[in-house]
């Protein structure tokens, strides 16, 4: 993972003659999940399309309004929201589950006939391929607002006369917020969440992790700490939840470690006790990677999140 890969997708997206662009409509279900539907869309003049791929690879790639100097470093989706950070949810080993098949499928049977005007078109698709490390890889493109609007007080000018624009216009905006790679897909921002019901997503990780904690028995009330971990600004935390620091607490010598720096009370049978609420929030901190030790202060602190010291 790492920015020049980001920074090389956009330098070489003119490579690419084959481009077509889709209306995006998407819906989610707490039953049936998140459906995609697209429409493919023709523009005009001919090359039209091409030129919008030129101006979105210069504006990332260079100096433009997007350039990508803003960010600091790639890393996987966590559930933090650092806007320096562009997220990754990769094919396999995330610690959230996406329903990106539904997508692919949702493009790969875009349709040519509905009416692009009656579809309410949450965001808009470029599709196309490009060649990197001589190997051929399929590129997404989605810029996540509204492409079909009406505009307010805008006038054409026809006949030596100003005359109100009422009809709805396609407006494709440069800005792209997701990309996917193959089947990586990259948050430029947060409004990715929306594409993927990331909500539901880490809701879904935090009740199996919390099934987890449950069945090594070393919570006091785990009802209890179920009510906490599963309320807030909790869940989205459970993104990031490290199986292997649980995997440590089996130990008690580790939860008195525990209790020792981050004052999360034992029971007499070596049990966390959270009978106090903000106790299962430090829990839940620190099985998250949220809690981290100062060893400068020597003094618990809440971070963002963490990754693997560079050596």
């Amino acid at each position: 993972m790492s920015l020049p890969l980001i920074r090389s997708i956009f330098e070489h997206l003119p490579d690419c003659q084959n481009w077509s662009a889709h209306l995006l409509s998407f819906q989610h279900s707490s039953r049936q999940g998140t459906s995609y539907n697209c429409r493919i869309i023709e523009l005009e003049p001919q090359g039209r399309l091409f030129s919008l791929i030129q101006e979105i690879s210069q504006s990332y790639s260079g100096n433009g309004k997007n350039h990508l100097s803003k960010y600091t470093d790639v890393r996987n989706y966590d559930g933090t929201c650092i806007g320096t950070t562009i997220y990754k949810i990769p094919e396999e080993g995330s610690g959230v589950t996406i329903d990106l098949d539904a997508l692919l499928s949702g493009v790969a049977n875009t349709d040519r006939e509905c009416d692009p005007l009656q579809m309410k078109a949450n965001a808009y698709i470029l599709n196309g391929q490009i060649s990197l490390d001589n190997n051929q890889h399929q590129i997404k493109l989605i810029s996540i607002k509204s492409p079909i609007t009406t505009l307010k007080h805008k006038f054409l000018h026809r006949n030596n006369r100003f005359s109100e624009i009422t009809d709805k216009v396609l407006n494709l905006s440069t800005i792209i917020n997701v990309i996917i790679y193959d089947r990586n897909v990259y948050f430029l921002d947060m409004s990715g969440e929306s594409l993927f019901n990331m909500e539901r997503a880490y809701r879904q990780r935090c009740s199996e992790a919390i099934t987890e904690i449950e069945s090594l028995g070393i919570v006091s009330d785990i009802e209890s700490f179920r009510n906490i971990a599963s309320s807030g600004h909790n869940p989205r935390r459970f993104t990031s939840f490290s199986r292997e620091k649980l995997n440590l607490l089996q130990n008690v010598s580790n939860r008195r470690k525990v209790k020792s720096k981050f004052g999360i009370p034992l029971t007499a049978n070596n049990k966390f006790d959270i009978a106090d609420n903000s106790n299962a929030e430090k829990l839940v901190k620190v099985l998250c990677n949220k809690a981290m030790w100062d060893i400068l202060e020597d003094t618990p602190v809440e971070v963002d999140g963490s990754k693997s010291w560079v050596r």
